[in-house]
């Protein structure tokens, strides 16, 4: 009896391995060097965590050369855009596409500016 216990726990241990896992237990990694979007996203956080830890928004600062205090033109640009485009969808002329390309090679030449 014990064995064919222990084959129904293996094979439900087994069954269960092949469910895809929550994306949470999957690391995500920024890398602000190569990626204008991850830039932005180090930089808001340093943004936001500066006055109640403002030895990890300086860390931050440091470690991907952000400007200290006041975000980078590149996020400043992003956030303009960004409000733009949010103004554009309550208009009756709003096209996605359009937008979509504009923040392709808005990214494309950031990135080539490695801002």
């Amino acid at each position: 009896m014990k064995r064919h216990h222990a084959r129904n726990g293996a094979t439900g241990r087994h069954a269960l391995s092949a469910i895809p896992r929550p994306a949470a237990s999957h690391p995500v990694v920024l890398d602000p060097a190569g990626d204008p979007y991850a830039r932005v996203a180090v930089e808001a956080y340093a943004e936001a965590c500066a006055h109640e830890q403002p030895w990890l928004a300086e860390a931050l600062q440091r470690q991907y050369q952000l400007a200290g205090g006041t975000p980078s033109s590149a996020a400043a640009l992003w956030r303009a855009f960004h409000e733009a485009q949010r103004q554009a969808r309550e208009e009756d002329s709003y096209d996605e596409a359009a937008w979509t390309h504009v923040a392709l090679h808005r990214c494309s030449v950031l990135g080539a500016m490695n801002l």
